[in-house]
């Protein structure tokens, strides 16, 4: 099954979009004073299906990115991207960068936790899983973390805005890097074990509550028993067996 989806995804889209998609970027475009309800009611109202988005899936990408992502539309103040997740990828705690509006529709079971931010202390709030084609409204204020614990891999479409056009959108996003004990701030893919070429800056020292912690570092232990694995060892990050090491300690003390 893995394979036949991966096979799938082979697709040159000829920068033609599905009806769908044609229906949601077109909606998007009238106007840039939108809310989170009203983005994802607009992507529930365009009926995009797991196919639609194929041409865009990146189900191969490198095992030190946490998640394929792949653009599919800039429209100058809002922007249209497609994730793929294979079993076991799961992205970084972070936010959204700039963003003030968007929508997340995700095409699989995936597991979504949302977390607070306050006084330096990061906290766990409350899962907020996705089923099938289950859609999420995404405020400026969200933080959270997303990903695929299943055995088969699927697809997410993910809507982000803003009110101005120019302003950027998710660039300089702020990832959650609860081994470092920092808030980093990326353009990129909001992974774990961010490379220093991929990260722009450091902000504030972190605290987390134990959940918070113990979650953060098992996922982030798991992805780098996979580059390991794979025989990977990157040279722009920490040495990461010696990283392992300090994570499982961490975990069980």
């Amino acid at each position: 099954m893995i394979a036949q989806v991966i096979k799938a995804a082979a697709v040159d889209t000829k920068n033609a979009y599905p009806d769908s998609l044609s229906r949601l970027i077109a909606s998007l475009q009238e106007e840039t004073a939108l809310t989170p309800e009203a983005v994802k009611q607009l992507v529930l109202n365009a009926k995009i299906s797991a196919k639609d988005l194929m041409p865009w899936s990146d189900f191969n990408h490198p095992i030190e990115d946490s998640y394929g992502r792949k653009l599919v539309h800039f429209g100058g103040h809002f922007e249209v991207m497609v994730m793929s997740w294979m079993p076991g990828d799961f992205s970084a705690i972070h936010d959204h960068g700039a963003t003030q509006w968007g929508a997340v529709q995700c095409f699989g079971s995936a597991q979504h936790y949302i977390y607070q931010y306050e006084d330096g202390l990061l906290s766990d709030l409350k899962p907020a899983h996705y089923s099938p084609e289950m859609v999420h409204a995404v405020g400026h204020s969200l933080i959270h973390q997303m990903g695929n614990l299943g055995t088969q891999p699927f697809l997410s479409l993910h809507v982000y805005g803003v009110m101005e056009p120019g302003q950027t959108i998710t660039g300089n996003a702020r990832v959650f890097d609860l081994w470092e004990n920092r808030i980093q701030y990326t353009d990129g893919g909001v992974f774990f074990c961010l490379p220093e070429a991929q990260i722009n800056d450091r902000g504030a020292v972190l605290r987390a509550d134990q959940t918070t912690k113990q979650r953060h570092h098992r996922l982030m232990s798991d992805r780098i028993e996979r580059i390991l694995a794979a025989g990977h060892q990157p040279e722009s990050v920490t040495p990461l067996a010696k990283q392992l090491a300090e994570l499982q300690v961490q975990m069980i003390n």
